[in-house]
């Protein structure tokens, strides 16, 4: 990997992207601290593996495509491969050395929470690596929606509960679902960017298969369910005043969704995932 520039590596991280994978995370200890002392360690651990999933999908996904060459075209920024700051094989090998890293990392939260989350860990790298690449990846087949459900709501929240509390129940799940759905919003600004280009190379996603202004909708309704299912965990009118600024901030990046054309899109990438902080942080303090 040294002998690529750093900050390219930086670029294929994609690190304004990464809140999606912390939100998850950060809401799910605020749950704990409802029922328990929160064991901050492991908790920290819990982030650091999510942030490195993430990552490691994107230096897939930016693989991936430059096999593929779907790359080209694109009104997203360009990945690495294809601008030609990181070859094929550096990226391989460059992937190969963080999924060990990950996995390692993951493998120390055995200690806290069994050896039952192994075969969890191990799905969620594979599924990191799925999403793009692979015989059958996710994001080519409008999969990707379902793997963002997943991957950066339920299985994220409900396993940083039970490494910390070692059960769960369904409000925790139903808190990572509404997590997720938020999350999605940026895999939709993504899809909505891309639907001409993606169309034409064959990738099948939610946008290309249920058109523009469907997923439009589901984007600007994507808040509104969140906070409905969160109720449906609280079961507290007074939470609907704390998710105010959420909902103002959500009003405030629909606007810009439904105005936006082209590369104007990529203002967006960098404030949908800010959309899922605000929300975990948001439960924070009604939680606090």
């Amino acid at each position: 990997m040294s002998e690529v520039k750093f900050k390219y590596w930086i670029k294929a991280a994609r690190l304004k992207t990464l809140l999606v994978s912390m939100a998850p995370v950060i809401m799910s200890v605020a749950f704990v601290s409802m029922y328990m002392t929160i064991k901050w360690l492991p908790a920290v651990i819990c982030l650091i593996f999510a942030v490195m999933a993430q990552v490691l999908s994107n230096f897939v996904n930016d693989y991936a495509d430059g096999l593929k060459g779907t790359d080209n075209e694109r009104l997203g920024p360009q990945y690495m491969i294809s601008s030609g700051f990181i070859s094929q094989q550096q990226m391989l090998r460059g992937i190969i050395v963080w999924a060990i890293l990950t996995f390692i990392v993951g493998c120390t939260l055995l200690y806290y929470g069994g050896w039952i989350l192994l075969p969890f860990g191990i799905v969620i790298m594979l599924c990191a690596i799925a999403y793009s690449g692979g015989p059958f990846p996710l994001s080519r087949h409008a999969l990707g929606d379902v793997a963002v459900l997943l991957f950066y709501g339920i299985a994220p929240v409900v396993l940083t509960f039970f490494i910390q509390t070692g059960f769960v129940n369904w409000q925790i799940v139903v808190a990572g679902l509404a997590i997720g759905i938020v999350v999605d919003n940026l895999l939709i600004v993504n899809n909505y960017r891309d639907a001409e280009n993606d169309a034409k190379n064959g990738k099948k996603t939610t946008v290309t298969l249920f058109g523009k202004t469907f997923m439009r909708y589901l984007f600007y309704l994507n808040p509104i369910i969140a906070i409905i299912l969160i109720y449906l965990v609280f079961k507290n009118n007074t939470m609907f005043f704390y998710f105010i600024p959420f909902l103002i901030y959500s009003v405030f990046v629909s606007r810009k969704f439904s105005k936006a054309k082209g590369m104007e899109f990529n203002k967006l990438i960098g404030m949908a995932p800010l959309e899922a902080i605000i929300f975990a942080l948001t439960v924070v303090i009604y939680i606090i």
